[in-house]
């Protein structure tokens, strides 16, 4: 239990001396959510981008070269994350077509109408009063700019044992309800099954989700 508990934990903010290996596992396991999550944005050339959560970054390539010219920002809630994906991503940084902040989602350090567009993967699980997040959301991105959730189904999630641990898992179904009673109106939905793969000796087949939703 107690080593459930320190995985649910790092997973919530990597930090310390396991940091580095937990965001390694995090980025081959969350592989199959990012790349539905990329698919399902639609970019254009200058747009202007903020993702919460983006652990070691190491998708910000991928991501950069879906349009021409655009501005990527992101903020982690884990300084050594924070660290890391500067590191994983320096020539961009440098460049300043990558700016990384530390910080938390509902307290954002970015004027009113900033980005086009705003996504996070795995991050609602640790939102603990979704609003707060989602209202700051709302004042960053620009009018018609849209939010995508990328996000489990709460009925896969439910065969990893540690999600018993800080984590809120949520239906599809209750996380549009969420998105709605917080002024979003709902765009678009895109579902895939994950490739099964073995942990805690069983196998796990998880279901990732892409919410898109409008202002």
């Amino acid at each position: 239990m107690k080593d459930l508990k320190f995985i649910a934990g790092q997973l919530r903010k990597p930090s310390g001396d396991f940091a580095p290996q937990i965001a390694e596992k995090m980025g081959i396991g969350n592989k199959p959510l990012y790349d539905l999550t990329l698919k399902s944005i639609t970019f254009k050339d200058e747009d202007s981008i903020l993702e919460i959560g983006f652990g070691s970054g190491t998708h910000f390539r991928e991501l950069l070269s879906k349009a021409n010219n655009l501005n990527l920002t992101g903020i982690d809630y884990s300084p050594e994350m924070t660290e890391l994906a500067t590191l994983n991503n320096k020539r961009y940084v440098e460049s300043g077509q990558i700016e990384l902040y530390t910080g938390n989602s509902n307290q954002l350090p970015f004027d009113d109408n900033s980005f086009n567009t705003l996504f996070c993967n795995m991050v609602i699980y640790f939102w603990e009063n979704p609003e707060e997040h989602l209202n700051e959301i709302q004042r960053v991105l620009k009018p018609e700019g849209t939010f995508y959730t990328g996000m489990r189904t709460r009925r896969s999630m439910l065969d990893l044992p540690f999600t018993k641990y800080g984590f809120n898992l949520y239906t599809v179904t209750m996380w549009k309800e969420i998105l709605i009673s917080n002024g979003f109106k709902i765009a678009k939905v895109e579902r895939k099954k994950d490739p099964a793969f073995d942990e805690f000796d069983k196998k796990v087949e998880l279901e990732s989700v892409c919410i898109a939703a409008k202002i």
